[in-house]
């Protein structure tokens, strides 16, 4: 029982620790977005006090725009995949719970069952140590 309990501890603790390594690189990646993010306002700003376009900066923003979206449909795929995992694996151990339940409440019903037997058996040795006892008590008086 404390085996199963531990091996569902430790398959949570692992899935906890998974997750939080998707949600390190998912903010890795968010770190470099705003980073992208305030590159590209400065640009914009560059190119709202000078009013000309700028080549390479139109470029750039094109540039930085495709790699933004790329990651934004990448990162919904990633958030996607991970909300499935979460609710499978919050399923899964739901699932465990339930059955850590049932084998805790069939543990205990055979436990009782188990005193009930050994109740039972030192009644009947009880009973059959009591004739015995009563003839020796008969005999010793007599004896005396």
């Amino acid at each position: 029982m404390d085996e199963m309990r531990d091996t569902f501890f430790e398959e949570d603790a692992c899935q906890l620790q998974e997750m939080r390594h998707e949600l390190e690189r998912a903010n890795k990646t968010c770190r470099i977005l705003q980073y992208r993010l305030r590159k590209a306002e400065r640009k914009r700003l560059r190119y709202a006090q000078t009013g000309e376009i700028d080549g390479e900066l139109l470029r750039s923003l094109e540039q930085d725009l495709k790699v933004a979206k790329d990651v934004s449909v990448r990162l919904h795929h990633e958030l996607e995949n991970v909300e499935e995992k979460r609710t499978t694996t919050e399923d899964e151990n739901e699932k465990l719970r339930q059955q850590l339940i049932e084998v805790e409440i069939a543990k205990q019903a055979l436990q009782n069952e188990l005193e009930k037997m050994k109740e039972l058996s030192l009644k009947r040795r009880g009973s059959k140590d009591l004739p015995k006892s009563e003839k020796k008590a008969q005999q010793t008086p007599t004896e005396v």
